[in-house]
């Protein structure tokens, strides 16, 4: 009824200008099942991020003196199996990021700010209750916070404070499945690129994307086609840059 698991990685940026670095991570987590059916379950992380190339070199906005980003993240949840092959979970989340790797409202260029925390929930509901049908529903709460000192941000831009996802999925006994899914994103924030950093919110937005697949020759080829942003919706993950329209893409994939 107990699990647990740990973990150490480490990491080497070596560097042609800029100072070469080196970071460790690690990690632990445990579950354990109070009865049959009900899981409580917890996790601490520290994980490294290094910058990227574009980060660090691309003409114009890279910086050469970005640190990688570290986290420290938190987690803690709760499970519970229910009849007709269905679950729920609720799980709750806090990390602080330290040198968060961006750029700021007034420049072009990458920097490291000094702490940024996100912290909030997630809430699941999944089930099977015919063998067939798969239909997931989830909400996240994140609140975003610039710890940074003298900051004149309240909260962070462009991450939604709530997001509801629902999907399904049937499989037919011949091979063929259906997939559609909805994304809804409410309350994203940006600033104003120069002072006093104004902060302005982008319009909610929901998107549904489709698929359709079909398993030939013993599942030795996948046949698929789909669409990302099935209804073209006009939206905007960051101000000034709509993100794409309607999506239609397919192709065939080999299983060895």
């Amino acid at each position: 009824s107990l699990g647990v698991v740990l973990g150490y990685g480490h990491y080497w940026q070596n560097k042609e200008e800029g100072e070469n670095e080196n970071k460790g991570s690690y990690m632990a987590g445990a579950y354990y099942d109070i009865i049959k059916g009900s899981r409580v379950r917890g996790a601490f992380a520290k994980k490294i991020r290094f910058p990227t190339l574009r980060q660090l070199y691309s003409v114009g906005e890279g910086n050469p003196d970005l640190t990688p980003e570290t986290a420290y993240n938190y987690e803690l949840g709760f499970e519970q199996t229910l009849p007709l092959n269905s679950r729920v979970a609720i799980d709750g989340f806090l990390s602080d990021v330290n040198d968060y790797i961006e750029k700021p409202y007034d420049d072009d260029y990458y920097h490291n700010y000094d702490k940024y925390r996100f912290q909030g929930f997630e809430i699941t509901g999944e089930t099977r209750f015919v063998d067939n049908v798969l239909l997931r529903l989830g909400y996240t709460f994140m609140d975003t916070e610039d710890k940074s000192p003298n900051s004149p941000k309240d909260e962070l831009q462009y991450r939604p404070k709530h997001k509801l996802t629902l999907e399904g999925k049937y499989t037919f006994h011949f091979g063929f499945s259906a997939y559609a899914n909805v994304i809804y994103n409410a309350d994203q924030y940006y600033y104003e690129r120069s002072e006093p950093f104004t902060k302005a919110k982008l319009d909610n937005y929901a998107i549904v994307n489709l698929k359709f697949d079909q398993a030939l020759l013993n599942g030795l080829l996948d046949v698929y086609v789909g669409a990302d942003n099935l209804f073209d919706k006009n939206y905007e993950q960051s101000y000034g840059f709509p993100a794409a329209g309607r999506m239609i893409y397919g192709g065939v994939a080999v299983n060895f």
